[in-house]
């Protein structure tokens, strides 16, 4: 298949920055040249946007009352625990899902709430409140149901439940389908009438929004509530959610309660990644590390495992369960390289770059709970919105992935008369489709795709943020990007551009010397550099001459010491 190197790259240079507000950014608030360049290019202009974009602060998050339904949710929770009701929590078998159920867990608990956490399994239950969730309820007694990360699309399940004599609440970020289930509450920010200001929560951060409406409701103290930071961070960064707003406050404090955590399951789960208690934990922490061992168990098999983890007090419990899921992970790489093995082939013979705007491939008996990350692979190969459907009979489960400017949901919705089944959000989806319908639906798709992208479909987009000497990336910069971060979706680590500089030491490194490492050298300056995946262009980078070179700059750190690196992302011989 073609590898990410060969997809065509658009490098996109940043409008001129006015100097009037150049002057002004650096003049009142101290802040570097190439610093304030950035903001401006993100559309930060005013100093108290600015301030406040630097120093966001939990103080600054909304009122949990303004999300619909809220109060009905809080007073039915409430009554459910001073009476002594039973509660059911239903999650969801991914990190999100996983980080929203032992959330309201903890916090039921901790309010004196007789609770029993449920996740479905992905291939015997499968997705949302169902039979099984229904079935586990009746067992343990419950009369009240509380949905994690699920439930908005279950108007079924939800009305089966309220035939049995028990009340449901939703608490989900999903976008609803045409009508919301008859809950007693659906608390969710997508909904249609929704009046909350930043609608693009996860899952975890819609049971933290209730868990905040009900602390403060009980007399609990902030720091408190704030302990459970680091599951939000987990679960908002695990499922890709914007790095916005709300989301960001979170992310941003939720990052220092996991690097400090006194939860015994996250402290093994950070050990058994390498980074020890005390030790700074980033978004790519969670996004390869943490967050696809907690999501392998549910790909692969249970996710109680995954809860348990995440909720039990107990040391050794937790270095057991962190090694399961260790093992369960390498299991799930096994599998995915299996399928991905057999998609490859396909793609081969059936995806042409110079036509398709995306890319759907289905095969029969593909484990299930890996179709979504080959997707993911397939993203990251071609530049293309993905769909892969694995078939058992006549009934196919397909899982989905976007890019930037795609809403793989809203294409699902125009696709609605394909599919028996369909849920998510704009990046990532969930599907079921009868087999007769396969074809039909990959081509609709490619129609839309083709209609959204014109004739740039397959191009990345590489959006420089400021273009600067290689003798200004050093410890001040840093400093001041440490401050704009965490980076990630909606909030994308800073693209540099260095004009004419020469690539010194050019080696290739790592497995099959897949990754490129070199020296960026300008004048008398100098700053080590990686480039993971460029292995294959190490010709060209040993070649000689000068190069225009597109890099991130951030901090390495290993064995207990920190440097600081470019990490290349494109390169091409300079213009000038």
């Amino acid at each position: 298949m073609t590898d990410r190197t060969s997809v065509g790259r658009q490098w996109i240079f940043p409008e001129p920055v006015p100097d009037d507000s150049l002057k002004s950014l650096t003049t009142r608030l101290g802040l570097p040249p190439e610093f304030a360049r950035l903001l401006l290019s993100r559309g930060l202009e005013s100093e108290s946007d600015i301030r406040t974009f630097l120093s966001p602060s939990l103080d600054d998050l909304h009122d949990p009352f303004l999300m619909p339904d809220m109060d009905i949710a809080v007073h039915r929770i409430e009554r459910a625990i001073g009476s002594g009701e039973r509660i059911l929590l239903h999650g969801d078998y991914d990190a999100d899902g996983m980080s929203a159920a032992a959330l309201l867990t903890h916090a039921f608990r901790r309010l004196g709430g007789i609770v029993e956490t449920f996740v479905p399994h992905r291939t015997r239950d499968g997705y949302d409140l169902s039979e099984a969730g229904l079935e586990k309820a009746g067992r343990f007694g419950a009369s009240l149901i509380v949905t994690a990360d699920c439930g908005v699309t279950a108007v079924e399940a939800v009305a089966r439940a309220g035939r049995q004599g028990c009340d449901v609440i939703v608490t989900d970020h999903h976008r609803p389908g045409p009508k919301l289930p008859l809950a007693v509450a659906v608390v969710n920010p997508m909904r249609a009438d929704s009046e909350y200001p930043f609608p693009p929560l996860a899952g975890v951060g819609v049971a933290f929004k209730l868990t905040q409406a009900l602390f403060d409701r009980a007399g609990i103290s902030s720091s408190e509530l704030n302990q459970h930071l680091d599951l939000v961070a987990l679960g908002t960064v695990a499922d890709q959610m914007p790095l916005q707003g709300e989301n960001r406050i979170l992310v941003r404090a939720g990052l220092r309660a996991l690097a400090v955590s006194r939860k015994p399951g996250i402290r093994a789960l950070l050990t058994r990644v390498g980074a020890p208690e005390g030790d700074s934990v980033g978004t790519d922490h969670v996004s390869f590390r943490l967050g696809p061992r907690l999501n392998s168990v549910g790909r692969m098999g249970s996710a109680d495992s995954g809860v348990k983890l995440l909720m039990t007090s107990d040391p050794g419990e937790a270095d057991r369960l962190a090694g399961y899921l260790e093992r369960r992970n390498a299991e799930r790489r096994q599998a995915d390289q299996r399928v991905y093995s057999e998609v490859e082939a396909q793609i081969a013979s059936r995806f042409d770059p110079a036509t398709d705007s995306a890319v759907v491939v289905w095969g029969d008996d593909w484990h299930p709970g890996v179709i979504g990350i080959v997707a993911s692979r397939i993203v990251d190969a071609t530049h293309r919105p993905a769909v892969v459907v694995s078939f058992d009979g006549d009934i196919g489960r397909g899982s989905g992935r976007s890019i930037g400017g795609f809403h793989l949901h809203s294409a699902l919705e125009e696709l609605s008369e394909h599919l028996e089944r369909f849920g998510g959000h704009q990046m990532a989806a969930g599907l079921s489709i009868r087999r007769d319908r396969i074809e039909r639906f990959a081509s609709d798709l490619q129609e839309i795709a083709a209609r959204e992208f014109g004739a740039g479909a397959g191009q990345e987009r590489l959006e420089i943020d400021v273009e600067l000497r290689i003798g200004a990336a050093d410890p001040s910069l840093m400093t001041w990007l440490n401050r704009a971060s965490p980076f990630g979706t909606g909030n994308p680590a800073p693209i540099f551009l260095a004009r004419g500089v020469e690539l010194r030491e050019v080696r290739g490194v790592g497995p099959e010397g897949s990754h490129l490492r070199c020296v960026l050298t300008e004048d008398e300056d100098s700053l080590e550099a990686i480039g993971f995946g460029l292995g294959s262009r190490l010709p060209e980078a040993a070649s000689g001459g000068r190069f225009d070179v597109l890099f991130h700059f951030e901090e390495n750190r290993w064995n207990g010491k920190t440097r600081l690196q470019g990490r290349l992302v494109d390169f091409r011989v300079s213009s000038e």
